[in-house]
């Protein structure tokens, strides 16, 4: 974690900033306090913009060319020469004199045109990527197709992709490139792989990364490889920028953390989760705002039952207690509130602390076993973070849950500030080398390809190798202009549609993790469609649960875990189909297994869709622990199917017909009264009906003018390829696995054709909303709440597409 020295001292009078919070544990509290959260008006993402802006800015700004490295007609052009040539109606500006910037012209006349569209004296940072640049835009010019591009990124010679990225990134710095280790650092796979993607670095600070992990290799050459490359770089992007101690306010050294760290390591010191992780988490562990010797302090002192990865960040509010006064009735607003010493790990659980100092201590403690961890600020409060078991970032000392916790002041983060943003980049480092393929394919895809298919294409490619790669997201939106050829577009969604329609329509618990609304204890209602967790009501009688479906479901079984002995005698069940409810289910037909202490009954399914249940609870039980509750439940499971609502999608849709003999929008107009028909006479003919978007299809209706004439083929077709289609003398057609933006139908065998209407059935999405689906798929868990606030935040940038089915 990186510290600016305001933060350090906010930190450091946490106490004077708050006016108290007592936990008795990390989920309640019982009074109120106060805490200076004024920095979370700032903007979000400043150092991720000005990192993809500098990138934007290499794109249009770049250097002149080794062969002509002097700038001069106000960037517009490259001279050969340090020198004007001498030409005296443009007076000193050509005199012959040292060329400038603003020089009109070049010795010799040997000049060529800047290659951007403007030059600068640049950086030796910015000529290199110059040249890399153009050696990019030379290898990639010659490519026309994806599979080409892709075939690159996987490469070797792809490793210049991420020489670039760094070098652009280098626009305000200059590296030693004589320097060896240097020179090993940016030509060694691994090293700069790793270097360029385990996360973003504050204030373009680069080059000191670039020195600092230099500087590590050369006092230990096992940084070059394995785990001690992960730790160095962790180190060297994390000490980038000023670790600032919070004890006393001293800079910490990163090198020195470096070995300290390598050593505990080496001393099998800490938690076994620590070695399995990459460099983007080490990154949470090494910026420890804690002195070494604090560390060391925390792993000897730790409460043997929380000496455990698993267990660790709940130390925290165990060994420090909350405290509003210091026990000489120092307030802890006041600067002697820890008696002017260092406010040290060992200081505070003798003195105590209010959310601050417990956050702290609970992030420092994780550290010192090699666990990420950082403290993350909520209105009026601060929790923290950390990885739990090395596995899964739990949200500790809690008020406010994911959506309102933000990375604080001082601690370096990725794309956005929000502290769900460290739940998303830790899911898309889980597989590095896709997440690495995907950041080639957005370099190519948004500085080097100019086609604009092309480009969207290759942008597209990398989702699907990452969907969770933010920067990924922002650069397929600025190629999603609108000048994409739609039927590229509906090709490359196709496929995630089609996954989702499979598993939309697979049997599950349809019912899990969906709203729920109750008699009483609605805070408690959520527990009822999740894993874990109860729900009581103390009404003797009259007590109700309704589970809102989301979709409409067939429903084969319904489950209910009922709580200790407080299950109902008498209930029934009501499903609501059609808009109605209706009985279908009561006591009488359950089957229940352990009938006296948490047992679970088993209800058989019912025919009809529906849309929602509900539990009309008649008798119970009072349970023997409060004396009070007479129903309960741990769990409701409805296993069954989604399907989405049938609705008409052709009517009013454009046409397209192979004579036009009559207008062909009768076909789709939807009047049966007035007759109005769509005639053709020929021996064959077509119709094409454009969809309002990517649509699952069901049925089809042709209503004939009389009997049928001739036969008919439909086809359901995407991006202009038969994706099904089915044939026969039709009328009226049930459809499967019939996915279309274009529904084509073709006739034969008759002399002439008279039809009234098509009416085609299902359910349309719009090229976003696959996105979106897409999007989610690449989460473990799309709905907790860490997940749900990034979808909701990418989709933001999926809704600034444009494109005929972007609606």
């Amino acid at each position: 974690m990186l510290l600016s020295t305001g933060w350090c001292l906010a930190l450091l009078v946490f106490t004077q900033v708050t006016q108290g919070r007592h936990y008795d544990d990390h989920e309640g509290s019982q009074e109120t306090e106060t805490y200076d959260d004024s920095w979370m008006n700032e903007i979000m993402g400043e150092h991720t913009k000005e990192s993809r802006n500098a990138r934007l800015q290499l794109r249009e700004i770049g250097s002149c060319p080794a062969s002509h490295p002097h700038v001069y007609y106000n960037g517009q052009y490259c001279c050969a020469s340090d020198k004007e040539k001498i030409y005296a109606p443009q007076g000193e500006k050509c005199d012959g004199s040292t060329i400038a910037f603003d020089s009109l012209c070049c010795k010799g006349n040997n000049h060529m045109r800047c290659p951007f569209s403007s030059c600068k004296e640049g950086s030796q940072g910015s000529e290199k990527a110059t040249e890399l640049q153009l050696q990019i835009e030379e290898r990639v010019k010659g490519m026309k197709t994806l599979e080409e591009i892709k075939n690159y990124a996987e490469s070797g010679d792809s490793l210049e992709l991420f020489q670039w990225e760094l070098f652009a990134n280098l626009l305000y710095g200059s590296i030693d490139m004589t320097d060896e280790t240097v020179a090993w650092i940016i030509n060694d796979k691994e090293a700069l792989e790793t270097l360029v993607t385990s996360g973003d670095v504050a204030n373009y600070n680069w080059k000191e990364a670039v020195e600092i992990l230099a500087a590590i290799i050369k006092q230990d050459e096992n940084a070059k490889s394995g785990l001690k490359l992960k730790l160095a770089v962790a180190v060297a992007l994390t000490f980038s920028n000023t670790v600032t101690s919070m004890a006393d306010g001293s800079s910490i050294d990163g090198i020195a953390r470096y070995h300290n760290y390598a050593k505990w390591a080496d001393e099998r010191v800490l938690f076994e989760p620590f070695y399995s992780l990459n460099a983007w988490e080490m990154r949470y562990v090494v910026g420890s705002w804690a002195q070494d010797e604090e560390l060391v302090w925390a792993r000897e002192n730790v409460l043997d039952d929380y000496r455990d990865p698993a267990k660790i960040g709940s130390v925290a509010w165990k060994m420090v207690e909350y405290k509003l006064e210091n026990d000489d009735g120092v307030s802890v607003h006041h600067k002697d509130y820890y008696y002017g010493k260092p406010v040290t790990m060992e200081w505070i659980t003798i003195v105590g602390g209010v959310c601050g100092a417990i956050s702290r201590f609970g992030t420092h403690m994780a550290q010192a076993f090699g666990i990420p961890g950082t403290p993350v600020g909520q209105p009026g409060h601060c929790a923290f973070i950390w990885l739990q078991n090395g596995v899964n970032w739990l949200l500790s000392y809690d008020v406010s849950g994911w959506a309102a916790s933000s990375t604080h002041t001082g601690i370096q983060y990725t794309w956005k500030r929000p502290a769900p943003f460290f739940t998303m980049m830790h899911e898309a480092q889980k597989d590095l080398n896709n997440y690495r393929l995907s950041e080639k394919l957005r370099i190519i895809g948004a500085s080097f390809v100019s086609d604009k298919d092309l480009k969207f294409s290759v942008l597209e490619e990398g989702t699907s190798a990452c969907p969770l790669n933010y920067d990924l997201w922002s650069d397929l939106k600025d190629a999603m202009t609108g000048e994409v050829q739609e039927e590229l577009i509906e090709s490359a969604v196709l496929p995630y549609l089609r996954e989702h329609e499979q598993d939309f329509s697979e049997t599950k618990d349809v019912a899990l993790k969906k709203d729920v609304t109750v008699s009483a204890f609605q805070s408690r209602a959520y527990r009822i469609t999740s894993v874990g967790g109860e729900w009581w009501s103390d009404q003797e009688s009259g007590a109700w649960v309704e589970i809102h479906l989301g979709n409409p479901c067939s429903v084969d079984q319904v489950k209910i875990h009922w709580w200790g002995i407080s299950h109902a005698s008498e209930y029934d069940v009501m499903a609501e189909i059609g808009g109605e409810y209706v009985k279908v289910a009561s006591r009488s037909d359950e089957t229940r297994q352990n009938s006296h202490y948490n047992p679970w009954g088993t209800l058989a399914g019912w025919s009809g869709i529906t849309t929602a249940l509900k539990f009309e609870l008649k008798t119970g039980r009072k349970d023997p622990w409060y004396g009070k509750y007479f129903f309960g439940m741990r769990q409701v499971v409805v296993m069954g199917r989604e399907t989405h609502e049938a609705s008409v999608v052709s009517r009013g849709r454009p046409v397209a017909t192979s004579f036009s003999d009559s207008p062909g929008a009768n076909l789709v107009d939807g009047d049966l009264e007035t007759m109005t028909q769509w005639s053709a006479i020929h021996q064959h003919g077509s119709a094409n009906i454009q969809l309002p978007g990517l649509c699952v299809l069901y049925s089809v209706g042709i209503e004939w003018e009389g009997a049928v004439q001739g036969s008919q083929t439909l086809q359901c077709k995407v991006g202009g390829e038969v994706q099904a289609s089915t044939e026969g003398e039709i009328t009226e057609t049930d459809l499967t696995d019939c996915l279309a933006r274009d529904l084509t139908l073709n006739l034969k065998g008759a002399e002439s054709y008279s039809i009234r209407e098509v009416e085609a059935k299902g359910h349309c999405f719009s090229t976003r909303e696959v996105f979106k689906m897409k999007l989610e798929e690449g989460f473990a868990n799309p709905d907790a709440s860490y997940s749900e606030y990034v979808i909701k935040d990418v989709a933001g940038v999926i809704d600034g597409f444009q494109c005929d089915t972007c609606f």
